[in-house]
């Protein structure tokens, strides 16, 4: 018997023709009216299954391979597509004989998956103290460029081999927006910049989409000026807030910071930046010491997603053999 039918897709038109129904396996010849690119698979046209659909005929086979070849001497339009069953394992339990057999949308095999040591330079803004605070000269004065500190930044990278296309090209360059855990490992948000996001094409029409992703992670705790809590930033930017201009608390106008100057008695613009409240304010200093608390201002610097759990999950760990 031989079903033949034209449909389109993607403003395409080809003819698809089935030669069967076949036992455990059903032959397939799609003809286009243009080559197929590499990107465009034969799998995911209509009329040829997908990987994980069942046998149209019997009931308990799916779809597990799906091998494309190019008849001899035939135009590169003309693809001969072999689709092969296996019966899957269906356990029926008590009171519910009529199951229905599993749904196979997927299959994956994933190749790598873990972490690997790294380090990196951040910007020292805020001590290691509990509560942190704000890294100054010790004049309380902010740094002209804050010193850098060496920190561990390893890198998590899982490679996928999947039946699926999946989004993954919108995750790059961008920042966990909650906690995730990855493995035993807890990452707080913003902590996980993905630097990675990839999808190859492979030969094997089984599992025929490769991913790669790699998110590196970095902490970087800063402390509130008022409240004094500590809170991790991971890579937004931190930085000490300080000026030489403040916002005038009566007229709201931004003016130039007077201090009282210790050669004349005289209030006189600064000439160095102060630091400032985090409202546009400089920092009152103590009388005594002349200390002030540094305030650390913090800024997005990547855009913040919800990364799928495909990105970081564990694969299953292998059943132990039957014994």
């Amino acid at each position: 018997m031989t079903i033949t039918k034209t449909v389109a897709k993607a403003g395409r038109n080809y003819k698809v023709t089935q030669n069967g129904p076949g036992d455990a396996s059903i032959k397939y010849q799609v003809v286009l009216a243009a080559p197929l690119s590499e990107t465009e698979l034969p799998m995911e046209f209509t009329g040829v299954p997908k990987i994980g659909s069942e046998h149209p005929t019997q009931k308990g086979l799916f779809a597990t391979e799906i091998a494309v070849s190019q008849p001899d001497g035939a135009a590169k339009s003309t693809l001969d597509i072999t689709v092969t069953y296996t019966r899957a394992n269906i356990t029926e339990t008590p009171g519910d004989p009529g199951a229905d057999p599993p749904t196979v949308d997927t299959i994956e095999a994933v190749t790598e998956w873990g972490w690997d040591d790294g380090t990196g330079d951040k910007e020292l803004v805020s001590t290691e103290e509990t509560p942190p605070k704000g890294v100054t000269n010790s004049a309380g004065d902010p740094f002209d460029s804050a010193p850098t500190v060496t920190v561990p930044t390893p890198t998590f990278t899982k490679v996928i081999r999947s039946s699926e296309r999946k989004a993954y090209a919108e995750y790059l360059c961008t920042v966990n927006s909650a906690a995730i855990t990855i493995g035993a490992m807890v990452c707080p948000a913003h902590t996980l910049l993905c630097t990675v996001a990839e999808r190859k094409l492979i030969g094997e029409w089984r599992l025929p989409y490769e991913y790669t992703v790699r998110l590196r992670y970095r902490s970087n705790v800063v402390s509130d000026r008022e409240t004094g809590a500590a809170t991790e930033v991971g890579w937004d930017a931190a930085v000490v807030d300080a000026g030489m201009r403040e916002i005038d608390a009566t007229t709201h106008e931004v003016k130039l910071i007077q201090t009282m100057s210790k050669e004349t008695g005289q209030l006189a613009n600064v000439t160095s930046p102060e630091l400032l409240d985090g409202h546009g304010h400089a920092v009152t200093r103590n009388s005594q010491t002349g200390d002030a608390q540094a305030t650390i201002l913090v800024f997005p610097s990547y855009k913040r997603k919800s990364f799928p759990t495909w990105f970081y999950d564990e694969p299953p760990t292998p059943a132990a053999p039957n014994s």
